[in-house]
Parts: structure tokens; C-alpha cells; sequence
């Protein structure tokens, strides 16, 4: 089997992203040197430059595409961002509780999880369908699948490096 050049840099490409993703994490563990906000700038910043070089690896756009799809990008980022703040955030204030965390604590935890996963479905389908109006249909279909792929590597890595909540012991 032959693989091709631009397959290999497809490939090298992802790897990077998945060995810089572990940047993301790192900073979590060391919250208590810097403001929480500057652990997401950081976080943001790293992945958003690899996320943008892997949609230009992979998308192959024309001019006319790449007009009409960077604007929507742009702005589409900008939304998910704010919803991955939020989850940073979460984290953040989950590992200054662990292994301690009430029922009441956890409880607040959950809800604050389980609304950031509807907004992310909620905001993600609004714009998957306005990018169908801006690229053809595979080309959106192959967005939507770098997205999803790039999404799992942030979202599995950030899962590493947080422990299971405690179950408490019952006698």
C-alpha cells in the first residue's frame, strides 16, 4: 500500500495535534500558580492554532469556499470557545475540590456539565447547517467529521488527567 504526500502530511499534521493537546492539560495541573483565566488563554490558544492547521490540511478548499467558509469559522470558534472556557472552568473548580467533593458540590458540578453539553450539540447544529449553505455538501460533511475527530482528541485528553469523582464508603 502507497501512501501518498499529502496523506503523510495529514497524518504528521494529527499526530502534532495529539501531542499538543497534551500542552492543554498540562497548566491544569499547576492551577494554583496562575488565574484560571490565564490556564484557558493558554489552553485556547495552543489548540486553536493546531485545529486551524489541521481544517486547512484537510478541507482543500477553492478560493470561492475559503472566502465564504473562514468568516463562519471564525465565528463558530469564537462560540464553541466560550462553551470550552466553561468546560476548563468546570475542571478547574472540580480539581480544587478533589477527592472532597459533597454531594451538593457534585450535584452543582453535574448540572453545570450536563448545560454545557447541551449548549455545545445546541450551537454546533446551528452552525454545521449554515456551513452546508457556504460548502458543498461533502465538504461540510468532511468539516463536520475534522471537527468531531478534533473535539474527541481535546475532550479525551482533558479526560485523562481528571480523576473519577470518589464514591463515598458506606458501612
Amino acid at each position: 500500500m502507497r501512501i501518498t504526500t499529502k496523506t503523510n502530511a495529514i497524518n504528521h499534521t494529527w499526530l502534532g495535534i495529539v501531542s499538543l493537546c497534551g500542552i492543554l492539560i498540562a497548566p491544569l495541573q499547576n492551577a494554583s500558580a496562575q488565574s484560571d483565566q490565564d490556564l484557558i488563554e493558554v489552553a485556547r490558544s495552543t489548540v486553536s492554532a493546531d485545529r486551524k492547521a489541521v481544517v486547512v490540511a484537510t478541507m482543500e478548499f477553492t478560493d470561492t469556499e475559503s472566502k465564504d467558509f473562514w468568516p463562519l469559522y471564525h465565528e463558530y470558534r469564537a462560540t464553541m470557545d466560550k462553551i470550552g472556557d466553561d468546560r476548563l472552568k468546570l475542571a478547574l473548580k472540580y480539581a480544587k475540590l478533589y477527592p472532597h467533593v459533597s454531594d451538593e458540590e457534585a450535584k452543582a458540578l453535574f448540572e453545570t456539565y450536563t448545560r454545557l453539553e447541551q449548549r455545545q450539540v445546541e450551537q454546533r447544529n446551528i452552525y454545521l447547517k449554515k456551513f452546508c449553505k457556504v460548502l458543498p455538501a461533502a465538504k461540510a460533511l468532511r468539516f463536520a467529521q475534522v471537527e468531531t475527530r478534533l473535539d474527541v482528541l481535546v475532550h479525551l485528553n482533558l479526560a485523562a488527567q481528571i480523576p473519577l469523582t470518589p464514591i463515598p464508603q458506606t458501612k
